[in-house]
Order: C-alpha cells, then sequence, then structure tokens
C-alpha cells in the first residue's frame, strides 16, 4: 500500500519539549530526549512527567503511535458534512474545522479518539477533497465555512466558540475572522499534532 503523507515531518516538535520534559526523564539535552523518545525505548515508566504529557510529546515525535495508515487515493472521497459534537461540547467549546475527505475523517476520528475534551467538529464541503487539496483548488474558503456555519445554526448553539483552522487553511484566517466575527485561530498541519497543540489542560486523554 502507497501511504498517503500526513505531513508528520511539518510537526515542530522542538517548540514544544521543556528542559523540565527531558530533564524529568533523565537527559541533559532535548535532543537526546528526542532520539529516544523517537527509538520507541523510552516509555511513560522512565519519566518523571505525567503520562499524559509523555503520551502527548510521544505522538508528536512519532505519530505513526497514533495515526492510521491511510492509502494515497487518485480521487476525492467526499463524505457528509455537518457540525458534530464530540464528548458533549457546550456553546463555547473549541470548533475543529476540516473537510469532508474520508481520509480526512479517518485520521481526526483517530485522533479524537484520543481526548475526553468536548470540541465540535465542523466538516466543510470541500467536495471530497483532503485538505492541502482543498487549499489548492480553492474549495476551503472562508465562504464554504460560514455556509455551513449557518446551515448548522452554529450561532445558536455554539456562539461563543472559536475556530480552529488546519494549518493549512492559515491564508482564509483573517477574512473568516471578519465574516464570522469569531476568534479564528490556525492550529497543526498534522493531526498528530492537536493534543500537544492544545495542551493537557484543553486536551485530557481518554
Amino acid at each position: 500500500m502507497l501511504r498517503a503523507d500526513l505531513y508528520e515531518k511539518s510537526i515542530p516538535i522542538n517548540t514544544y519539549i521543556s528542559s523540565s520534559d527531558f530533564k524529568a526523564c533523565g537527559f541533559h539535552t532535548r535532543e537526546e530526549f528526542l532520539n529516544k523518545l523517537r527509538s520507541g525505548q523510552l516509555k511513560p515508566s522512565h519519566c518523571k512527567i505525567a503520562r499524559k504529557r509523555f503520551l502527548s510529546l510521544l505522538w508528536a515525535a512519532k505519530p505513526d503511535e497514533v495515526l492510521p495508515e491511510i492509502e494515497v487515493l487518485q480521487l476525492p472521497n467526499p463524505g457528509p458534512t455537518g457540525l458534530f459534537p464530540i464528548n458533549q461540547p457546550k456553546k463555547d467549546s473549541p470548533i475543529l474545522v476540516s473537510g469532508n475527505s474520508k481520509l480526512t475523517g479517518e485520521v481526526l476520528t483517530a485522533i479524537l479518539s484520543t481526548t475526553l475534551s468536548p470540541f465540535w467538529y465542523l466538516v466543510v464541503d470541500t467536495d471530497g477533497h483532503t485538505v492541502d487539496m482543498a487549499i489548492v483548488y480553492e474549495v476551503l474558503t472562508a465562504e464554504r465555512v460560514m455556509q455551513i456555519l449557518a446551515r448548522e445554526k452554529a450561532d445558536q448553539i455554539a456562539p461563543e466558540s472559536t475556530l480552529f483552522l488546519p494549518g493549512f487553511a492559515a491564508m482564509i484566517r483573517d477574512n473568516l475572522a471578519e465574516q464570522s466575527g469569531r476568534s479564528v485561530k490556525v492550529g497543526p498541519v498534522c493531526a498528530a499534532e492537536l493534543p500537544v497543540f492544545f495542551g493537557n489542560k484543553h486536551w485530557k486523554l481518554a
């Protein structure tokens, strides 16, 4: 099987590892800690940091631990669109924006299964394209996000929620913020970065 590129190498793992992280695992440098983490030889029991923190760093450093194997497809594979609740979200829970590629959905479902934290999952009609290709073909736009927000009555059920765009969609952030009147932030390119991006406070591990 020819695996799809899930952009694991885009994760800036060094920016997330603090000196207290690698020292708690008995290492003198960030590089030593990261090499051991990526080798698969380092376990939570070897470190004096919380297991949740360890796992979020592990998944960012070694994404294949949490990402499913996705086959490269030549054609778009559209799935359903809508605003889907994850873990009983409230009116101010974060809204994760993505496209309606079934492959993207499979990846995000795997990542979201690791958390007990509440989120809204907004699936925009991108004609079945993955996010990277949706930007290329200009089918992940502020206008399309606004259409699905209106259709799903997001202003009523999640009026205080911040929108989190996938990293590839950074170019539509300002336009979307202006049109929606919401806070709009740019998240990671690779889904495996989400746990460490949100941190232990906002990504409670299952």
